[in-house]
């Protein structure tokens, strides 16, 4: 088998939301995919508790663990579902809603609430189109071609969920002389770390390898550089970049790209810009950006559009109005206009809402999302200050 055959890129799967959409068939396919994340869960725990917490190369494991134990979770949603603009050409909102209200008005309330884990990961247009642009990369990759790029976006507008979700997609398999590793994601180290050492040791650690105490930097960068080859690297993401502020570490970064030709580096952070102000080496090798933008105006109702077409009530929510009738013929702010005052178009908040909201409405057996239920879910969640998707389906008990 050819290099090219070996490294060519896979794939990845959604499910683009339309009128035959099976409901049955989708909740079967969640099912599975909780339990099949359980399953791998619960062995990865098991390996955790042999190991020994004495030992150097054990506590190396466990990391090796969590970071993977972190990622599977995204498995619960292993095919995101998406619509795409040239179905909406052929077929409307209210067509698809209808369509999949025939089907959602026969659901328990137990496959109700299996169902918004659609919610936990959806793809969006933005993500389609960064999907599409990271697959780009992994071909030009296949032909020896190298292609870095700053990914940014305030923080919860899921550039961290993407890539965790794209490296549980491609998870690294144990073959019979080696560890096949197709990418890599790292969290860049703090800046208060005065040596790249740690920059380093993590990334040896995702090919699923080990370091030793006495490696120095140079060691830890020709092992990286033997580990890539030997793992058939695609693809290194280093999310939070800027964490990386010392120039040392930065040029450390630099390398690991000068000596690993035809593997892209992708940097993720807020504001991956700064990271590359004032080295025109490094500003020159990723030179190329995309940003995820907050949702508001236009773009906040064509998501929340989206949105409702996935929640499983028999009556509409209107979330894509930023205005609705009041009495007597007045107009209020609708549920648009709250939504985006409350969230400032940070898409992890506003899929926090709506998941929330929706989970308290089966709960009390109410038909939609009413404003006066999403104001009260909001402060709800300002109080707890709920930040993680897969914490508030546990808790709320979403998982079967």
């Amino acid at each position: 088998m050819s290099q090219t055959e070996l490294t060519k890129p896979t794939e990845l799967q959604a499910v683009v939301i339309d009128e035959r959409l099976d409901v049955h068939h989708r909740l079967t396919q969640l099912r599975q995919w909780q339990q099949q994340w359980q399953q791998e869960d619960d062995l990865l725990w098991q390996r955790i508790i042999q190991l020994n917490e004495n030992s150097r190369v054990d506590i190396q494991r466990g990391v090796q663990i969590a970071g993977m134990r972190r990622r599977i979770r995204l498995n619960l949603v292993r095919e995101p579902i998406e619509i795409t603009p040239s179905l909406l050409e052929q077929v409307s909102y209210p067509e698809l809603r209808h369509s999949l209200i025939q089907q959602f008005v026969r659901l328990t309330d137990d496959e109700r609430r299996l169902w918004l884990n659609n919610l936990l990961f959806i793809m969006t247009p933005d993500l389609r189109k960064l999907n599409d642009k990271i697959q780009k990369v992994r071909d030009f990759r296949s032909f020896g071609q190298q292609r870095n790029f700053l990914l940014g976006g305030e923080s919860g507008m899921g550039k961290t969920t993407y890539l965790n979700w794209l490296t549980a997609q491609l998870i690294p398999t144990v073959e019979k002389d080696r560890n096949r590793v197709p990418l890599i994601k790292i969290d860049a180290p703090e800046s208060s770390n005065r040596t790249p050492k740690p920059l380093l040791q993590r990334i040896i650690l995702e090919c699923g390898l080990n370091y030793v105490k006495g490696d120095n930097e140079e060691d830890l960068l020709m092992k990286l550089v033997l580990y890539f080859q030997k793992c058939q690297v695609e693809l290194l993401m280093v999310d939070e970049v800027e964490h990386i502020s010392r120039d040392d570490m930065r040029r450390r970064l630099l390398e690991v790209s000068n000596l690993t030709p035809g593997v892209p580096i992708i940097c993720a952070s807020c504001h991956p810009l700064r990271w590359v102000e004032g080295d025109l080496e490094i500003a020159g090798r990723w030179n190329d950006y995309f940003e995820l933008k907050q949702y508001t105006g236009d773009r906040l109702s064509q998501l929340l559009a989206f949105v409702e077409l996935l929640l499983p009530f028999p009556q509409s929510s209107s979330l894509a109005l930023f205005e609705i009738e009041a009495d007597q013929g007045t107009r209020r702010a609708g549920p648009a206009q709250l939504i985006e005052k409350w969230t400032g178009g940070i898409l992890r908040d506003i899929m926090l809402l709506v998941l929330d909201a929706s989970r308290q409405a089966i709960q009390q057996g109410l038909p939609k999302l009413s404003v006066d239920l999403l104001a009260a879910t909001w402060s709800e969640i300002q109080s707890r200050q709920v930040t993680d998707f897969l914490q508030l389906s546990q808790r709320n008990g979403g998982w079967l």
